[in-house]
């Protein structure tokens, strides 16, 4: 969306120029005319959205937050919400049905015509997080017996009752409606259309995904097979609909969202961080925040055990922090790195000796190379000799210990069953803090001792 747009709006607005509206509306495009919604009030979006041609709104609306569109929702007229509800595309109407109370959703229920509402039924009737809320039941298929001819005739016949999407990828099955594979629509038009047959010309293609799977596997399907479907089929293989790339990219983006909250030490957001009240996003932050709070205060023990050795070289304070977050450094990095291997199936469960053995060599000598320059800056001070060799050997060992530990602990979490994401940064952090002072301040007593 483009400034210069969002700005003729609000002019058109404030001077009642609704011509002006219809016409700029005209002319955009629907993505960027929900993104004008989203940045002006919802009043303001009720005006707006007369000014919507009736044939474009409902795809206007598609791109809508769910937030915004059940705030809309509750304040047009029942007329317009009856047009919107039934002109939305199967899965954009789920995912706004899901997260509305039942009195609300089955209020929009009863709006619909028989054959949406069957739909809508079907599709909130699978669990939640399933490919099954995911599917657009509308697909085109023809049979394996046809040939090219009597194909394009059903496909010309009943061309009226397929959104212009469904045509480009034409689905076969057998006579019971297995799923075969599928044919480009282009290959139909161009094949000889009384000689050639429909199984031929099929692409036997990736298998069909479940519908009863999690929602997450349609994403790792995507990145495997590189299609822009994916076919759904039941329990016996029959055809029930298909999954778009956009749809997928939704999950992975919620997937993607969850992990990065998670990872900076937080519980995930339902909601945007907007749209979450002020006392959920406390209670999602406070949480994690006090359980590193609790951890921390053993790092205070380990500072107070080393207190005599503070007390006889306190120069050693001065280097603490570099020390320290060195590791805590190192171990973010190679979290971050496993956190997303598993996720895309890059790095198994199989591979933590593999993984381990990596980890240990590039702990090692990303030490020694922090290693070199603390001794460096050490030695550049009025610090004894002595103090440069506890420095760069310590960072040695704690970013050995970061690399190592940000490395493993997805693989613990993953394999207890927990999100790898749990492992954040604070956690490692708190983790290289505790260890880091006791290596430190061993390594000082050692060689200072």
């Amino acid at each position: 969306m483009s400034n210069d747009l969002l700005n003729d709006v609000r002019v058109a607005i404030s001077t009642h120029e609704y011509k002006r509206i219809r016409q700029l509306f005209k002319g955009a495009n629907s993505a960027d005319i929900s993104e004008i919604f989203e940045e002006i009030s919802v009043v303001e979006s009720i005006i707006l959205f007369r000014n919507v041609a009736k044939i474009r709104r409902s795809e206007v609306f598609a791109y809508l937050g769910v937030d915004r569109q059940r705030s809309m929702l509750d304040r047009l007229p029942d007329t317009v919400v009856v047009g919107l509800i039934n002109d939305l595309d199967p899965v954009d109407r789920t995912k706004l049905l899901e997260g509305l109370p039942y009195e609300l959703s089955d209020r929009f229920l009863k709006m619909l015509s028989p054959g949406e509402r069957k739909i809508a039924k079907q599709l909130l009737s699978y669990p939640e997080d399933s490919v099954g809320r995911l599917m657009n039941p509308e697909f085109v298929s023809i049979s394996v017996d046809m040939t090219a001819s009597s194909a394009l005739d059903y496909i010309r016949w009943n061309a009226g009752n397929f959104p212009e999407v469904l045509l480009n990828n034409i689905f076969v099955v057998d006579a019971d409606h297995h799923y075969m594979g599928h044919i480009p629509i282009v290959s139909l038009i161009a094949a000889d259309p009384m000689s050639v047959e429909v199984a031929k010309l099929m692409k036997r293609s990736q298998p069909g995904l479940s519908v009863m799977a999690d929602e997450n596997d349609a994403v790792d399907f995507f990145r495997k097979y590189d299609e822009p479907y994916i076919p759904v089929v039941d329990e016996n293989g029959i055809l029930l609909g298909t999954v778009e790339s956009d749809d997928v990219f939704d999950v992975a983006e919620e997937e993607a969202t969850e992990e990065i909250q998670q990872f900076g030490g937080q519980d995930a957001l339902e909601d945007s961080y907007f749209q979450t009240p002020m006392l959920t996003l406390l209670k999602k932050r406070a949480g994690w925040l006090a359980i590193l709070f609790l951890g921390m205060m053993f790092t205070t023990n380990a500072l107070e055990h080393f207190e005599d050795t503070i007390n006889r070289w306190s120069y050693l304070v001065f280097f603490l922090p570099m020390i320290i977050s060195s590791g805590g450094n190192s171990g973010s990095q190679a979290a971050s790195l496993m956190i997303r291997g598993l996720a895309v199936k890059e790095v198994d469960l199989g591979d933590w000796l593999t993984v381990l053995r990596r980890e240990i060599f590039i702990g090692f000598s990303l030490g020694c190379v922090l290693g070199a320059l603390g001794f460096l800056r050490v030695s550049a001070g009025s610090f004894p000799l002595a103090a440069g060799l506890v420095v760069s050997l310590s960072l040695v060992g704690v970013v050995l210990f970061g690399a190592v530990m940000g490395a493993m602990l997805p693989f613990i979490l993953k394999l207890a069953g927990l999100d790898p994401a749990v492992s954040s940064s604070p956690v490692i952090a708190s983790l290289v803090d505790l260890f880091g002072i006791v290596i430190f301040f061993n390594v000082s007593i050692y060689f200072l001792g």
